[in-house]
């Protein structure tokens, strides 16, 4: 069985590359091209919203618990027909709402006058018809994604964000350098998207070859295999859009409550750069970590199944804690580095005021601090969709997002945008604790010997030696943070990132090979 810290390298390595080029991405196009990029962007939103609605979060949640039963308790010949099924239907499906929405927008400009009098309504229609037939594509990719992450292969799976944002950074590139209008730029743009997507499709199957995955087109909505997955759909689906709705009222909130102009921005740029540590963290952990539990449960070892979930869990406290620690640490001066010194030094661009760098710094510390609380939901949410449990996550995100509503609302009047953030940072713990609670109700019911509360108590336990050699290392890095460097911004600045980050990780990694050797070691040396 390959290693999880081995796997979840591979996955966070490819994470790292995908966020780096989506940051040189949005740095290099933000304000090129003039308001052709507002409708560039308002367009790719739409075949973006489906995939993550039907693509990477609810479709994996759904069919890999539901392919780990086939794998184990089924006929090849069964489980090849009952991925033929579901790759046909939600195909089929997607390009049936590709094909309408391609429609919509020749038909709407012909009823609505407004929309035909708009500049920006018209060239949003023609950019949507070039990049729609994207969202089927990625949702497919999303399946190979889950298909080869049940096999325990996550090389090319991982890859896919990392294309598609090369594409994206060679559509610039193309575009920039042809004397032609804004509006023919961002066309090239969408081209690129809809490359980078086929792209997508075409690297993964030479994995799925290689395992033997033989598709052959069937319609069968009968079949118990994709009936199962639609059940199982249903609640994530609904689960995402509650998502995405508490995001538009942070928003909403940030508009309303705080009169400065710029709360959005800073908590949109803030929420990016916290992104980096949480995929590479919560993500790439869950994304491999997930087929063992279902494979765990397929087999019926529901002890087997709580054991791996308790060492998950460790492994994202071990590294989420110092994540958080530290980029609080980071916070100030990483949003000077990224949004003022490195564009101003390498592309003579100033787009941030020094308040609005303060501002932003005080949304990612707020963020920053729940890092290992959003990363271990991740971890805890992957137990009960192995058990087949997509509804309990929704409940209790629900009851999640009313507790960061009424923290918004108060928050919001002492810290600004950064009462937003931190009401983010406490609702996650929250739902965390309730989950947890929860699962070991749910585990105790087929394991008495396992307490209701012994999931809690490890991630206690867990917590303890992490945060105390946390602190001790975010000392060295405000020590470090204060050392005398060279006269040139670009080159000091950058020095200075990176010897908070290389001696925060020496601390870090001394003290828990003195206290925590096996751990470290796991880690270390790749091995389970």
């Amino acid at each position: 069985m390959k290693s999880i810290i081995s796997s979840a390298g591979v996955i966070s390595a490819c994470i790292l590359l995908s966020r780096i080029l989506g940051f040189v991405r949005d740095m290099l196009c933000t304000g090129f091209f003039g308001v052709a990029w507002d409708a560039f962007i308002f367009a790719f939103t739409i075949p973006n919203l489906f995939r993550r609605l039907f693509g990477e979060g609810a479709l994996s949640a759904a069919f890999i618990p539901t392919f780990s039963q086939y794998i184990h308790n089924k006929e090849a010949s069964e489980t090849m027909r009952f991925i033929s099924i579901v790759i046909t239907i939600l195909f089929g499906f997607l390009a049936l709402i590709s094909a309408a929405i391609i429609v919509a927008t020749l038909v709407l400009p012909l009823i609505i006058p407004s929309f035909r009098q708009s500049e920006f309504m018209m060239m949003s229609f023609k950019l949507l018809r070039i990049m729609i037939p994207y969202m089927p594509l990625i949702c497919l990719v999303a399946l190979f994604q889950a298909i080869l992450n049940s096999l325990k292969h996550f090389a090319m799976p991982a890859l896919a964000s990392v294309v598609l944002n090369i594409f994206w950074i060679g559509g610039f590139v193309v575009a920039s350098r042809m004397d032609t209008s804004d509006e023919n730029k961002v066309i090239i743009m969408a081209w690129a998207i809809l490359a980078g997507g086929i792209m997508e499709v075409i690297i993964q199957l030479p994995a799925l070859q290689a395992y033997k995955i033989k598709y052959k087109p069937a319609v069968d909505l009968s079949n118990p295999g994709f009936r199962e997955v639609l059940r199982l759909m249903g609640p994530t689906i609904f689960g995402l859009a509650v998502f995405q709705i508490n995001l538009l009222v942070d928003y909403i909130i940030a508009k309303g409550f705080v009169p400065e102009p710029g709360a959005i921005s800073a908590l949109y740029f803030g929420n990016r750069l916290m992104q980096f540590p949480f995929a590479l963290i919560g993500v790439s952990l869950a994304t491999v970590i997930f087929p063992l539990l279902a494979e765990y449960v397929a087999k019926k070892d529901i002890k087997g199944m709580a054991k791996q979930f308790n060492h998950s869990l460790a492994l994202v406290l071990f590294v989420g804690i110092p994540a958080s620690i530290g980029l609080v640490v980071l916070a100030q001066p990483l949003i000077h580095w990224a949004f003022y010194v490195l564009p101003n030094g390498l592309f003579k661009i100033k787009s941030f005021s020094m308040e609005h760098i303060d501002r932003t710094a005080a949304v990612l510390l707020f963020y920053s601090l729940g890092i290992w609380a959003y990363s271990s939901v991740q971890i805890v949410n992957r137990a009960f969709y192995s058990l087949k449990d997509m509804r309990t996550p929704v409940k209790v995100g629900i009851y999640t997002v009313l507790a960061n509503l009424v923290l918004n609302l108060i928050l919001v009047q002492f810290l600004k945008e950064g009462g937003i953030a931190l009401a983010t940072t406490i609702s996650a713990v929250i739902n965390l604790v309730m989950l947890l609670n929860i699962l070991g109700k749910r585990i105790n019911a087929s394991v008495p010997e396992i307490t209701r509360s012994s999931f809690f108590w490890h991630a206690v336990k867990s917590s303890v030696l992490p945060v105390i050699f946390s602190l001790i290392m975010s000392a060295v890095c405000y020590l470090v943070m204060n050392k005398t460097l060279p006269s040139d911004e670009l080159v000091r600045e950058t020095g200075r990132i990176s010897m908070m980050v290389g001696s925060g990780v020496v601390c870090y990694s001394v003290l828990a090979l003195v206290f925590q050797r096996k751990l470290l070691l796991e880690i270390l040396r790749k091995k389970t």
